[in-house]
């Protein structure tokens, strides 16, 4: 009988150990893709970044060459019948260009919306510590983006 006791107590000893073994590797493994996931966001928080610096750069070299050239074509107008056209001409172009720019809006706050339910989705198979991290990179987006379109004057 105490063999029988003795078996069964070393069998339920070397259950918990490798139990608790198990539960070991799960958190190591979970901590590995923590940190993976963490690094991914940040290349990737940093290529965005880059992205939009040079793109405003970019839109406002060009804002600022298109103003110029407009300026100079309208100094060199002397008719007033001739400024009123172009300057009706140009409402209309911004009214278009405005059009368009919220017709964009809406496009990427539809593809935004999409990668927040994905980023959703993920972020339930996370660990608390991971979903944090996560919280913080989508409130620092979130910053970005309202500064992007505050400096472009859009609407957020």
């Amino acid at each position: 009988m105490t063999d029988l006791t003795d078996d069964l107590t070393n069998l339920v000893r070397d259950a918990a150990y490798v139990g608790v073994g198990a539960g070991v590797i799960a958190f190591q493994k979970a901590q590995v893709k923590r940190v993976e996931l963490t690094e991914l966001l940040k290349e990737q928080a940093d290529v965005a970044k880059v992205r939009a610096d040079g793109l405003g750069d970019r839109v406002e070299a060009l804002v600022g060459d298109l103003r110029g050239r407009i300026e100079g074509v309208i100094a060199s107008i002397d008719a007033d019948d001739v400024v009123t056209d172009v300057k009706a001409g140009f409402e209309g172009l911004s009214t278009t260009v405005e059009d368009r720019i919220k017709v964009l809006e809406g496009r990427l706050d539809a593809i935004e919306d999409r990668f927040e339910s994905l980023v959703d989705e993920i972020e339930g198979w996370l660990p608390e510590q991971a979903k944090d991290l996560v919280k913080q990179f989508r409130e620092a987006a979130k910053d970005a983006r309202q500064q992007v379109r505050s400096a472009l004057g859009t609407a957020a």
